[in-house]
């Protein structure tokens, strides 16, 4: 019987039909399942390379950074972390082509952007209790500091124009000087035409001439003077100009307050300058009387002795007849110098040896240096060099505070080779004492700047200022003098009391930034103590106010955080190669960027012919990307 087989060919071609469906199906799905395996391997492989962070970087800093050689070891790296995902037996078979790194971003890129994002990671979650001020203040201190430094610039304009005013004070005195010498010999003169002298005449007349011959000179001077005062005073309007967006409240009309007796100064002595111009038309004019009688006094001589005598009688008369007497207006001053000196060796204090003023007394200033070279901060690097964005007001204020936790001050117990870590993010120098120094010379500016303004604001303290002004100058006639004296007087009682906590805050007290009456440490005579080397004692207690450290913080609010940033990754370096010699922050990756290509294999679906076909090569391509950052 002859069988048909149509049944058996279309169920078996439905079957095989069926069979291609589902393992194209389950190739697809495989496949998918390929891509998401090698994404999941290469982003395993970013966390396994991300978990070798440099160890001490991590327990002394608390930043998470990646130390690598070179790129070609971070991509050797990821190709073996890779590989032990794709060696393993399963559905996913694959060979690993290529792995790319498309960016290695470093923890020092972009000005420390991302050493900045660790900070605030870090303190964000709990690493600190409490801030040094609430980060909403932190606007209000930076406006304060920046008046507090344009005071102490106004402070210092005015004090070079006391001096300019004291030296044209000192020329208007050796004029007087000058004058009543003049009227001295005028008077010895008189009395040796009187006695018949000739010799004590011709003795006194020379030194006349001599005398007199030095007033044109000393009236030059004394305008030089008076023009160095007047060009001063535009300078310091001009300086007054710049500060003046930086005044708050009323401070603006405190110190127009503080301006005027120097314009009422000027002003003055140019009906003073009329009067010493007069006095030296007197002097020519009684110069050449002189010589007139000199003439006389030879001419007798040739005369016979009855003669002689009625000649120099005519000769006496002759001077006492022209001769004119200068009335001096203007009168010199005569107040007390030794105060004067006094506040002048406050002023020199305050202005060289400030360091060695304010360190208590057996405290080792130090000597570090820090070793310059590879430091993050001197890298150039192109795109890298682009200024970071702006810092908000409560990130400089965290950022502060992780400075401090982490970096050494002048006051840290713990001691390193280079000491001043916190100075160096403010200063930037390479030698510890400088950054110490300028630092305090910046807290003295800025203290000096507010105390002065709190001077100016106690109108109790004011006038005991203008009272040592007036003894002082003394009696030079001139009220103006004595308001600039007064000027000068407060802004020098501003500066010892500047220096006063400076010497708290080195002895690790406190000192309010703004001060009331209660926190005022010095008193005038305690001034002038200082100027005779006596200082007062700061061993009472303060509690109230900033510290030292805290002083620095304040003023690291308004650095540069491109330069503030890359400062933090020098000093950093600088520790951790004490320990590892070869160790640069620049080598160390913040994150990285990957590419990574492979071949996979087909299990439901292997053909070759139909791969050559479709692919070129055997299996199929699959890329995937991958990125990590700390």
């Amino acid at each position: 019987m002859k069988k048909s087989g149509e049944i058996t060919v279309f169920l078996s071609m439905c079957l095989l039909c069926i069979s291609a469906l589902l393992c194209v199906m389950l190739e697809s799905a495989r496949t998918a399942g390929s891509r998401y395996y090698l994404q999941v391997a290469a982003g395993r492989a970013l966390d396994t390379l991300f978990s070798r962070y440099h160890r001490r970087l991590w327990d002394e800093y608390r930043i998470f950074a990646l130390e690598y050689g070179a790129e070609e070891e971070v991509v050797q790296n990821l190709e073996n972390y890779i590989n032990e995902y794709l060696s393993v037996d399963n559905w996913y078979p694959m060979k690993l082509d290529e792995v790319d790194v498309t960016c290695l971003t470093g923890i020092g890129d972009h000005g420390g952007e991302y050493l900045k994002e660790e900070v605030l990671d870090y303190m964000r979650y709990g690493a600190v209790g409490e801030l040094f001020i609430e980060p909403e203040q932190g606007e209000q201190f930076i406006k304060d500091m920046a008046e507090a430094a344009g005071v102490h610039s106004l402070s210092g304009s005015y004090n070079r124009q006391e001096r300019a005013a004291r030296q044209l004070e000192e020329s208007v005195e050796k004029l007087v000087m000058n004058v009543r010498e003049q009227e001295e010999i005028g008077e010895e003169i008189a009395n040796a035409l009187g006695r018949n002298s000739k010799r004590a005449f011709f003795k006194a007349a020379g030194h006349y001439r001599s005398v007199s011959e030095q007033y044109p000179r000393l009236m030059r001077q004394y305008e030089r003077n008076a023009e160095i005062l007047a060009g001063m005073q535009r300078q310091c309007q001009t300086e007054f100009h710049k500060v003046q967006p930086d005044l708050q409240d009323n401070r603006e009309e405190l110190f127009r307050r503080q301006w005027d007796p120097y314009d009422d100064y000027i002003a003055q002595d140019g009906e003073r300058r009329q009067e010493l111009a007069g006095w030296e038309h007197t002097v020519e004019s009684n110069r050449r009387l002189l010589d007139e009688t000199e003439e006389m006094v030879r001419d007798s001589e040739e005369e016979e002795e009855d003669q002689e005598l009625l000649s120099l009688e005519a000769a006496a008369r002759y001077w006492q007849e022209w001769y004119t007497e200068i009335h001096m207006g203007v009168k010199g001053g005569a107040g007390d110098k030794e105060k004067q000196n006094l506040l002048d060796q406050v002023k020199r204090l305050a202005e060289g040896g400030l360091l060695e003023a304010v360190m208590p007394e057996g405290t080792a200033v130090s000597t570090g240096l820090l070793p310059a070279e590879g430091f993050p901060s001197k890298e150039k690097s192109g795109e890298k060099e682009k200024e970071t964005k702006i810092d908000s007001i409560s990130q400089r204020v965290i950022t502060g505070e992780y400075c401090g936790s982490f970096f050494t001050n002048a006051l840290s117990t713990e001691k390193h080779p280079v000491q001043y870590e916190l100075e160096y993010l403010l200063k930037g120098s390479f030698k510890d004492r400088e950054n110490l120094e300028e630092t305090v010379t910046e807290i003295f500016a800025v203290r000096e700047g507010l105390n002065l303004i709190h001077i100016l604001s106690d109108a109790q303290k004011r006038q005991e200022a203008e009272a040592l002004a007036l003894v002082i100058t003394g009696s030079t006639g001139m009220v103006p003098l004595v308001k600039i004296v007064a000027c000068v007087v407060m802004g020098i009682w501003a500066a010892g009391e500047s220096l006063q906590d400076l010497r708290i805050l080195m002895s690790g007290g406190k000192v309010p930034l703004w001060k009331q009456k209660d926190d005022w440490n010095v008193n005038l005579e305690g001034v002038l103590n200082m100027g005779r080397g006596v200082m007062p004692d700061t061993g009472l207690s303060r509690e109230k106010g900033f510290s030292y450290e805290e002083y620095v913080k304040l003023l690291l609010l308004k650095q540069n955080p491109q330069v503030k940033y890359m400062r933090m990754l020098d000093v950093m370096q600088m520790n951790i190669r004490r320990e590892e010699p070869g160790f640069s922050l620049m080598k160390c990756a913040y994150r990285v960027d990957m590419q990574a290509e492979a071949c996979g294999k087909h299990v439901f679906f292997t053909l070759p012919f139909v791969e050559t076909f479709v692919n070129g090569r055997e299996g199929y391509t699959l890329k995937v990307t991958g990125e990590k950052a700390y």
